[in-house]
């Protein structure tokens, strides 16, 4: 026989049992099963499909089904049953079932005048109808369904409690279907003659599908596939349950979104809820405003109930499979069905809402329950009956919250709601919650709408009568360095406004620098800060001071307000604020050069490590790249920045990341990929980018290109405007590269006036993304190309004895370069060539392409016998470190302790051609030593006692002569 279902989805299991009764059943002997579960989980199409089996074994199915009626005549189901039987049989069978069952069957199907089944004789009617199944199970097996036992009269089920107990060992098998979370309510009349049947029948109970099933049931029910978000959502929402899951399909599928409730899947729902008794279906009304999952705690406190009592109803909703537990005080609805269809039955649920964020004011504790999004949604829906300050502070703490976590997008729908329900409030509270999301939507990349409400957040700040208020703005405004423009003349005009509100008559003109006084307000708005305790406008103040003196030389003052904010966001539980803050403490040591940067760095990662913030897995991972590619590892600090790039889904690092990769690639001289990776980033954060071009041109000798941006730079920059601290370093780095290019001795002199105050610092730019060597290296270039060899031999050395500190090889590969470069340029092949062989060797090492390339243009470019030289050492070596001797040849080496031997080969070997006075090695320093060795013809090697016993043995050889 052709099957006429489709094959079922996720219940091979229940199908299989099913099966393996009506095969019992037509072979030998039947018995009962009983499919259990909620409306809409299978159980019909479950039986329907074993209805198919059982006809394809040869076997009769007949079936009965109950209905909701309240007055439903008696026996309903048995004698639809009966009804069947009769159809199936012929004229002489039915006479021969009739007679064995005395009569009675008439009774059933009202063909008995004056006769009613509820009088008859009960166990004459019940013997009655099993003996007719008996009989018609003796000619052909025999499969009775009787659908929806719930709605049954109590008479019915009897019946098929006395049918199942007496034909146990008959080709006969009884199947019924029953909702167990409707019939296990205790006022459920049925509940005993249920629980008896399910003693003795063979019961399988339907639960909701799995995820990947209900994808497979969606695609069944509509023809297409959704993706597995959807699939996802669907299965959150409906529990599995495959009625739900094909109606929504349905709804989906038409254009509708899957968050509307179907009619017939709100009816199911509604029936379910209204079997509840009153307290329990009050207090999940309660707990829908809370959510899909809530905690007893919370819900007992907002339904003012003892905690207790609201136990002992939850644990009915969950024996009603209406709610489910998860344990440690937490409960959730069993599918987002349940819960939307309590919370759309509420008139106006703004109160409740309310209630729950007075709720966890009155008991602190209880926040430790609820996440700062799920406060701030009830805070929001409830705007309209709670204080405007309250929500805005909730919404705020959400945001705060997103961010953390990397949520950005929910951080900026957060600070929208804020916004909006500031209206009410004050001009300077308005103020500060227009600059938040001002901050964010710029930090989207959506200039145009965060300078509006910059503009608004000025606007406020002046109505706002409010000196700190207006600083605020100010310094948030300059704080983003607009290029010109209405918007720079809007930071400037404001940062004006601020000094003369908060510190009196502006500076005379010619000091009227904007970085003049956004420094000074910046410090007075801290001192005032300090004086009224406000730890917030504290930090504020701080971080502002902390960036407008970013730059070379002011390092320590920075760690020491790293120090400070710390402290401060400590006492504010502001964990994010304290892991940004000891992260630049690492980096401000390498700023000054120090090497315990290292220390300061391990323990920054520990306590990243030990934080549970998702970003500070961000932070840590971000700032590893930075020392890896410090250290030359590239390759792991490559795939941590695949790592931090794989988790930004919003984009927040992009620009950081850029950066990174840049001062990678620069460092391996990868001018294909630079180039790539400028192309991607044109036109973005126009200085930043063209700086790094530019940088990126003079290191590769495209001077033009270089030349170009200088003097593009210099225009920008020609009304006095400073170049933003962040990029202080590289900037100077920038015309330092230039001026060594170019060897123009205007710009020489004015680099070299620039870096010679930090000449032991570090360039370090953008908050530490950029560790761009120290600035003797920098330093030592220019004096190159003034062929200030002296200089340039003393500044090249320092620059790569500060890089070995502080193991930074590649840059200590790059000031061997420049010295190696210098040492050649100055006619000293003695002293490059070994240096050369060492530094080409480790840059090879470390793939510094560039610096290969520099060094072997480098050999290639030296005289005949200079090279020579070098090519010697490229194999051989023979040199001493200030304690030992190094010696090399033919791929062996060997120490040896220092000697004058090895020191006069030494200087023999160094200049292979070239004549060697016998007195250069009696002393080879010179000096008055030297001097007495010439006039001694020697160095003396004998003492008085060696010269005793020569004395004693001539004198023994002269008297045996």
């Amino acid at each position: 026989m052709t099957r006429v279902t489709p094959p079922l989805i996720g219940r091979e299991h229940a199908a299989g049992v099913l099966h393996a009764e009506i095969a019992r059943a037509v072979d030998s002997h039947g018995g009962l099963v009983l499919v259990a579960g909620e409306a809409g989980i299978g159980k019909t199409a479950l039986v329907t499909d074993a209805v198919v089996e059982a006809r394809r074994r040869g076997a009769l199915v007949l079936s009965g089904s109950c209905w909701e009626s309240g007055g439903a005549p008696g026996y309903w189901p048995w004698v639809q049953v009966v009804r069947g039987l009769r159809r199936a049989c012929s004229p002489e069978e039915w006479a021969a079932v009739e007679e064995a069952a005395g009569g009675a069957l008439a009774v059933l199907l009202g063909e008995s005048s004056g006769d009613d089944p509820h009088e008859t004789d009960g166990f004459v009617l019940y013997d009655a109808v099993t003996t007719a199944l008996v009989s018609a199970a003796q000619r052909r097996p025999l499969v009775v369904v009787l659908d929806d036992l719930h709605w049954a009269d109590t008479a019915s089920v009897r019946l098929l409690e006395f049918a199942a107990q007496h034909t146990w060992f008959e080709r006969l098998l009884l199947v019924g279907t029953y909702r167990d979370v409707e019939v296990e309510w205790a006022e459920h009349p049925l509940r005993p003659l249920i629980s008896s049947l399910v003693t003795r029948a063979t019961v399988v109970t339907l639960t909701g599908l799995g995820r990947a099933e209900v994808g497979e049931l969606m695609a069944r029910t509509v023809g297409r596939r959704p993706d597995d978000a959807l699939v996802a959502e669907v299965h959150r929402r409906t529990g599995g349950n495959p009625f739900f899951v094909e109606q929504t399909a349905r709804l989906w599928h038409g254009g509708g979104p899957v968050s509307a409730i179907a009619p017939g899947v709100r009816d199911a729902v509604q029936r379910r809820l209204s079997l509840l008794p009153g307290p329990v279906a009050r207090l999940l009304t309660v707990a829908a405003v809370l959510g899909r999952e809530f905690h007893r705690g919370l819900l007992a406190e907002v339904a003012g109930e003892p905690v207790a009592h609201v136990d002992r109803l939850l644990d009915q909703a969950v024996a009603a499979r209406l709610a489910v537990t998860l344990g440690a005080g937490r409960f959730a609805f069993a599918h987002d069905l349940v819960r939307e269809t309590l919370y759309d039955g509420l008139d106006d649920a703004r109160d409740l809402h309310g209630e729950v964020v007075r709720a966890l004011e009155r008991n602190p504790g209880l926040a430790e329950h609820v996440l700062a999004a799920e406060s701030a949604r009830h805070a929001w829906l409830a705007r309209d009956v709670l204080d405007a300050g309250r929500v805005v502070d909730l919404l705020t703490a959400a945001a705060r919250d997103a961010g953390a976590r990397l949520s950005l997008d929910e951080a900026l729908g957060h600070r929208r709601r804020a916004w909006e329900a500031a209206a009410p409030l004050d001009p300077g509270r308005r103020a500060q919650v227009a600059l938040d999301l001002g901050n964010s939507l710029h930090h989207h990349g959506r200039a145009d709408e965060s300078w509006a409400l910059f503009a608004t957040a000025a606007e406020l700040g002046r109505v706002a009568g409010d000196p700190m208020v207006l600083t605020r703005v100010a310094l948030t405004l300059y704080g983003h360095r607009p290029d010109g423009g209405d918007r720079g003349r809007l930071a400037e005009t404001l940062l004006a406004e601020a000094h003369h509100a908060l510190v009196g008559d502006l500076p005379p003109v010619g000091d009227r620098t904007h970085d003049r006084l956004a420094k000074e307000l910046a410090l007075h708005a801290t001192a005032l800060a300090r004086r009224s305790g406000d730890d917030e406008a504290l930090v504020f103040a701080l971080w502002t001071t902390h960036d407008l003196i970013w730059g070379p030389g002011r390092a320590a003052e920075r760690e020491r307000l790293m120090d400070e904010i710390a402290e401060l966001s400590r006492r504010r539980n502001d964990e994010e604020t304290v892991h940004l803050a000891i992260s630049l403490r690492w980096v401000s040591r390498v700023e000054r050069g120090d090497p315990s940067y290292l220390e300061a760095f391990r323990h920054f990662r520990a306590v990243m490590e030990s934080s549970d913030l998702p970003r500070a897995g961000l932070f840590a991972t971000v700032d590893r790249s930075i020392v890896a590619t410090l250290q030359g590892r590239f390759a792991e600090a490559e795939e941590l920045l695949a790592e931090v790039a794989a988790v930004d889904h919003s984009g927040d690092f992009i620009g950081m990341l850029h950066h990174m990769r840049w001062t990678q690639l620069m460092l391996r001289g990868d001018r294909e990929q630079l180039e790539e990776l400028h192309r991607r980033r044109r036109n973005r954060d126009a200085f930043h980018g063209r700086l790094l071009e530019a940088i990126t041109a003079v290191e590769f000798d495209d001077l033009g290109t270089a030349l170009a941006h200088l003097e593009d730079f210099t225009a920008r920059l020609g009304d006095g405007r400073p170049v933003p601290g962040m990029f202080a370093s590289l900037w100077l780095r920038f015309r330092a590269q230039v001026a060594a290019a170019t060897r123009d001795p205007e710009l020489c002199a004015a680099v070299r006036a620039e870096i010679s105050p930090v000449a032991d610092e570090w360039a370090v730019s953008v908050y530490g993304c950029d560790l761009g060597g120290p600035f003797r290296l920098w330093l030592a270039m220019v004096d190159a190309a003034q062929e200030r060899w002296d200089d340039a031999v003393a500044n090249f050395t320092a620059a790569c004895e500060s890089a070995d500190r502080m193991l930074a090889r590649p840059w200590s590969v790059e000031a061997r370069t420049g010295l190696v470069q210098t040492l050649l340029a100055r006619g000293d092949a003695g002293s490059a060539a070994p240096l050369l062989k060492e530094t080409l060797a480790e840059a090879e090492e470390l793939g510094m392409a560039h610096a290969v390339e520099r060094l072997r243009r480098a050999r290639e470019e030296c005289s005949p016998l200079d090279r020579a030289v070098a090519v010697t050492a490229s194999a051989n070596e023979f040199r001493f470190d200030g304690e030992v001797w190094w010696l090399a040849y033919a791929g062996r080496v060997v120490h040896m302790p220092d000697a004058k031997g090895l020191r006069d080969l030494h200087l023999l070997l160094s200049g292979p051609g070239t004549e060697v006075p016998a007195v250069r090695l009696a002393n080879p320093e010179g000096g008055a030593e030297a001097a007495a060795a010439r006039a001694m013809g020697g160095d003396p090697v004998l003492d008085e006692e060696a010269k005793a016993r020569y004395r004693r043995r001539l004198a023994e050889l002269d008297e045996e002569i």
